[in-house]
């Protein structure tokens, strides 16, 4: 996993290219149902539409959402993630928001394509690679579908 500043292995630029997605938690792998139970794990329904995302694209998961700032939470992530065949490649540096975040991430690897599914506004320069979910229903099949043709290009 790519947790630091300078990840362990070769320069980034000597590295495979990838496609990534930049995975927000809240409103994107659990929905309001969820948290008026109190229970905000992700949901199978919403891993299932993840991981055809990742099936159809081989991107790689970086955490962008806050569930990463807290070992607990992110240890839930992981292991919902493994129920499903997937797993974290990496997490954002915590700055003063998700874009600079993301941005910092972008700058130290070599990233082929990336989409960000997030149910929080991009910025302008961000905003054709953001899939916008919905805490109301998060990620649905036709954002996977848009988060696939934005990884693949299409």
């Amino acid at each position: 996993m790519s947790w630091g500043r300078n990840p362990p292995g070769p320069p980034f630029k000597e590295r495979k290219s990838m496609k990534v997605v930049f995975l927000d938690i809240d409103g994107v792998l659990n929905d309001f149902t969820t948290d008026v139970y109190g229970d905000d794990t992700p949901t199978d329904s919403h891993l299932k539409i993840l991981k055809h995302i990742i099936d159809e694209t081989g991107a790689e998961i970086v955490l962008s959402s806050t569930w990463r700032l807290f070992v607990k939470a992110r240890k839930i992530v992981e292991k919902r993630l493994a129920d499903f065949g997937m797993k974290l490649f990496g997490v954002t540096m915590e700055l003063r928001n998700r874009p600079d975040e993301i941005r910092e991430w972008l700058s130290r690897h070599n990233v082929e394509n990336f989409v960000i599914l997030d149910d929080e506004p991009m910025s302008n320069d961000l905003k054709s690679k953001a899939v916008k979910t919905t805490l109301t229903y998060g990620l649905l099949p036709s954002h996977a579908e848009r988060a696939i043709k934005i990884l693949n290009a299409e």
